[in-house]
């Protein structure tokens, strides 16, 4: 029995090499594995050319423009999709087209246009950028649940490999690029960017680990994931660490509602040994951080807010705050914060640091696309995360949803860029696709 078992097997692996390849094949494999490769080659660019762009080796402009090839691209790509495919209801599709117009009366009405189409220098997150994040985001909700989890995995590799890079970073590596010395940036341009990336990666590789129940995965998705809340604590940036301990906390309430009690005790180690892991290597300070920034909240909610609360952050808001009556129609224009308050940009009172952004992404949009386009922009997350929310209990696949709450609860004091926006957007395609099996 043995032996024609192998015997089949042998024949069935010479029909593969010799089988004559037709275009009906080609045909057929583009359309069912086409949009997973393609979606794939997206992240591969944002991840290579992110390093290209971190070791100078490419322009900042060169790497945004890529974006507005990309975004063509996949407009090409979502009409040949609806050509071959039924399109299915999707409400999260509504708020993206209330979205993507709302941007051009935006951009139509900018302080400055130029601005508004491509992004303010060294941003690079104009109208072209958003329009990118917003095609990225249809395809992901077009793709096939089976290959979620791929796209998934690749994700949480190029955060392993931003983390490795991280660690290089913090230890002063002999060419190691590293714009913030001793810092850990990996290949994004700031420390606080690198930590949102991390919190997205992060939160699905816990996510996976929770989600899995064979054990040679749970003990793969648990290195990753120290791996990668590693690479959240050496960011130091404490918008990731409050991103994270929301997800934190959904994890819990999802584990005792679901009576996943020993998944909860396993995620907490892998927690506790990340921190006494990072903690040992003496290179973060992110947890005496986030005691700070509760005692700061603390203070917030007492009445006291001091404009050196949040790093600055409470400074850069209450001066935002007046200016919004004036833009609240139409905005001041996508990415001209800079340009919003005139002829004299918001600074510090020492005038030796020039805001061009909010750090405040529902504020940024508030002032710089107005006050439709914010509430556009919540109703999407509103959706997309109740559905996440209701699929994630009934299906038991917390995976897809964590990454969406980590982002944008940190996305209160941090700002948007273009090498990890297309992650969440892609995050937030799966989420919208979900749905739940009738019984």
């Amino acid at each position: 029995m043995e032996e024609i078992k192998k015997e089949n097997q042998r024949k069935s692996f010479k029909e593969i090499c010799y089988k004559k390849i037709t275009k009906d094949d080609v045909k057929n494999f583009f359309f069912t594995k086409g949009l997973l490769i393609y979606l794939i080659i997206n992240i591969l660019y944002i991840f290579i050319g992110s390093y290209l762009r971190t070791i100078n080796e490419l322009l900042f402009s060169d790497y945004s423009r890529g974006y507005i090839f990309l975004m063509f691209i996949n407009i090409i790509a979502i009409i040949v999709y609806l050509i071959k495919n039924k399109y299915q209801k999707n409400g999260a599709h509504i708020c993206i087209l209330f979205i993507f117009g709302l941007a051009l009366i935006s951009t139509l009405f900018a302080r400055v246009q130029r601005v508004a189409l491509l992004g303010f220098q060294d941003r690079y997150e104009g109208l072209f950028s958003i329009s990118y994040y917003l095609t990225l985001f249809i395809l992901s909700s077009f793709i096939d649940k089976k290959y979620k989890k791929i796209i998934v995995n690749c994700i949480i590799f190029t955060g392993i490999a931003q983390t490795i890079y991280a660690l290089l970073q913090v230890y002063k590596v002999p060419g190691i690029y590293n714009g913030h010395p001793g810092c850990a940036q990996g290949f994004i341009t700031n420390p606080n960017f690198f930590g949102t990336y991390m919190v997205i990666c992060g939160c699905y590789s816990i996510g996976m680990f929770i989600d899995e129940e064979k054990i040679w995965k749970k003990i793969v998705y648990s290195l990753t994931s120290i791996v990668l809340l590693i690479g959240i604590l050496l960011s130091n940036a404490s918008s990731a660490g409050v991103g994270f301990i929301a997800a934190l906390i959904y994890i819990i309430i999802y584990c005792i509602k679901k009576k996943k009690i020993t998944k909860l005790i396993a995620t907490i180690a892998i927690i506790s040994v990340s921190i006494i892991i990072t903690t040992n290597l003496g290179k973060t300070d992110l947890l005496n951080d986030l005691s700070k920034t509760a005692k700061e909240a603390t203070e917030v909610a007492k009445g006291n807010a001091d404009d050196k609360l949040g790093s600055g952050r409470m400074f850069i808001w209450k001066k935002t705050l007046p200016i919004v009556p004036k833009y609240l129609l139409h905005g001041a224009g996508i990415d001209n914060f800079y340009y919003a308050f005139g002829d004299t940009p918001l600074q510090s009172d020492d005038g030796k640091t020039i805001f061009d952004k909010a750090h405040n992404e529902y504020l940024q949009t508030l002032v710089t696309q107005g006050i439709f386009s914010l509430i556009s922009y919540l109703a999407l997350y509103a959706i997309i995360v109740k559905k996440g929310i209701k699929f994630c209990f009934k299906e038991n696949q917390i995976y897809l949803i964590l990454p969406i709450i980590g982002y944008l609860t940190q996305a209160f004091f941090n700002i948007s860029v273009i090498e990890v926006a297309p992650f969440f957007y892609i995050a937030l395609g799966f989420g919208s696709s979900v749905t739940i099996k009738k019984e």
